[in-house]
């Protein structure tokens, strides 16, 4: 931990956290495995981090930047994506411990108004007792195997990429089409109304020290939107969030990370002209006192702190 301690002591380097879901593996029925962390497991990062860093709100970090300040020696700021139901219990543990932490929703699916399409996915593809689904996309013809466990994950991950690589409009017929071939998994609607938060827990975590940060509407990939898509997806997220919370949300990140295209400059400017002050990216880093403010590295967690550590001293 030493050269740690080197590194953020001078004041110059912030470590962003990026988590998704908190939740028991035999309980996770909604999200890929790799985005979910044991309670437990979150709990030992979080007590770590209270007892030998400071744990900061991105309001702080927008401060150190505008006023090109340091940050708090050691400093650390926990984010977390989506709006999973089980982020209760993460806010339930950071308060514990007396720490904050910023969660970005998907505003949409928040009170399970509609499902988040990436559980749809992953859910309708799995339990299905179908051995195949057959998709038309813009006139093409794709045949899908889910003839096994490891046809079905193979499955989920080949339709996300279908969707994150498209529009809106070709994203709704191609969840439209998985509805039609999986009619026989009858429990969809009640596994559905039980994996995102509901605004009155998004209310109490707000008024808690939390801050609510925007996610779009309904998680869409940016960058394959139409601009007058994309933008509504922006501004309609932070517009729910004032409605809901009674504050100004000013902190947002860009979903669909990973090998995607995410975002890029026509969608960094929509951000800003939506009135957001920050936007954390997913990409694999620490931030510092030069930092974009719109651009903002993350340190995707894993379960050992020494895995984490490790990535934040030399990635």
């Amino acid at each position: 931990m030493l050269k740690l301690g080197v590194k953020f002591r001078n004041g110059k380097t912030l470590a962003i956290l990026r988590y998704h879901s908190i939740i028991e593996p035999g309980k996770n029925y909604y999200c890929q495995p790799n985005i979910g962390l044991h309670p437990k497991i979150f709990e030992s990062h979080v007590q770590y981090f209270a007892e030998h860093f400071n744990i900061i709100s991105l309001d702080t970090v927008k401060k150190c930047l505008d006023n090109h300040e340091k940050f708090p020696e050691k400093a650390v700021v926990f984010t977390f994506d989506d709006g999973y139901q089980d982020n209760y219990q993460a806010y339930r543990i950071l308060k514990k411990y007396n720490a904050t932490g910023t969660f970005y929703i998907a505003t949409a699916c928040i009170g399970n108004q509609e499902p988040l399409w990436l559980f749809e996915v992953i859910y309708l593809l799995t339990q299905t007792n179908a051995s195949k689904i057959v998709l038309n996309t813009k006139g093409k013809e794709m045949l899908i195997s889910l003839s096994g466990a490891d046809e079905k994950q193979k499955a989920t991950r080949t339709v996300t990429a279908l969707i994150k690589s498209n529009d809106l409009a070709l994203r709704e017929e191609i969840r439209h089409q998985i509805r039609l071939q999986t009619t026989d998994v009858h429990d969809f609607s009640e596994k559905s109304s039980q994996v995102m938060l509901s605004w009155e827990q998004v209310k109490e975590m707000s008024d808690n020290g939390m801050t609510i940060g925007g996610h779009t509407a309904t998680h869409l990939n940016l960058p394959n939107a139409s601009p007058i898509d994309a933008f509504r997806e922006i501004e309609t997220c932070k517009t729910r969030i004032f409605e809901a919370t009674g504050k100004p949300t000013h902190h947002f990140s860009y979903p669909n990370g990973g090998k995607y295209d995410y975002y890029n400059d026509e969608i960094i400017g929509m951000v800003k002209k939506a009135g957001f002050h920050t936007a954390t990216t997913s990409n694999n880093g620490t931030a510092n006192t030069l930092s974009d403010p719109f651009t903002l590295k993350r340190i995707r967690v894993t379960k050992a702190l020494s895995e984490i550590m490790y990535q934040v001293c030399f990635e």
